[in-house]
């Protein structure tokens, strides 16, 4: 099984969330899906807000070999046809971070999907990169608030986050988090 933590934050905590991995091992950042095998990598996450939903940390400390996917074919909508992306990210050794919208009362989520996508076992030592992923969730647990709030489950709101959201709550107005 995977392993997740609720988190949200904004593009600064993102950084400040990417530096701190970055300290534990090499990273790459990518996303999901782009028009080009190049642009799925995220190369400026450190000078420009990441696109998209989710991303997702490949700790190079790890290895992982790449496979290119482009998705197509009779059972895809036209509008989704042609875009990139990593046919074997389920099984490499990645983090993939969701953005969570307090507007929308959905907490986002930093994951690790373990084997759960890796039918035929994992090619990186599982044992070393749980102490790995300890270390983060530690850093998010240390730096985030943790919020309990009857419309939405708990989450650890990161630094930034909670500065415009106590922000917000002592305006009275709904909070956001851009």
């Amino acid at each position: 099984m995977g392993r997740q933590i609720p988190v949200i934050g904004n593009p600064e905590d993102e950084r400040e969330l990417l530096r701190f991995i970055r300290t534990l091992s090499p990273i790459r950042v990518f996303q999901t899906f782009a028009r080009t095998p190049d642009e799925l990598w995220l190369d400026d996450w450190d000078a420009e807000d990441l696109p998209g939903f989710n991303f997702s940390i490949w700790l190079q400390a790890f290895p992982w070999e790449p496979t290119y996917g482009l998705t197509g074919g009779p059972g895809c909508m036209p509008d989704r046809a042609g875009f990139h992306y990593f046919a074997n990210a389920g099984q490499a050794p990645v983090l993939e971070l969701s953005r969570g919208e307090l507007a929308r009362k959905r907490a986002g989520r930093l994951y690790w999907g373990r084997s759960f996508s890796a039918p035929h076992g994992l090619a990186y030592d599982d044992a070393a990169f749980s102490k790995l992923v300890d270390q983060v969730w530690r850093w998010v647990r240390k730096h985030g608030r943790r919020v309990e709030r009857p419309d939405l489950f708990a989450h650890y709101l990161l630094p930034h986050a909670w500065s415009q959201w106590a922000q917000a709550v002592e305006q009275n107005v709904h909070p956001t988090i851009e």
